[in-house]
């Protein structure tokens, strides 16, 4: 569980960032959006990451 305990926070943090992005997007006054996209994009890239590691280590785990 320790080892894991990083990438659930890192988690947490990206979830906690992408609604607060939502939320000003969706009803935010201001004239530029493009923190909150380059947010999200990066959001996008992060679980990404996360997914094929962890689908890496379940695979190698099943072959071993």
């Amino acid at each position: 569980m320790i080892k894991k305990l990083p990438y659930i926070l890192i988690v947490l943090i990206l979830v906690i960032l992408d609604f607060a992005a939502l939320d000003d997007i969706t009803t935010g006054n201001e004239p530029n959006y493009t923190l909150e996209f380059v947010i999200l994009a990066l959001s996008v890239f992060a679980y990404t990451f996360l997914v094929i590691k962890f689908l890496l280590n379940h695979k190698i785990s099943k072959i071993r």
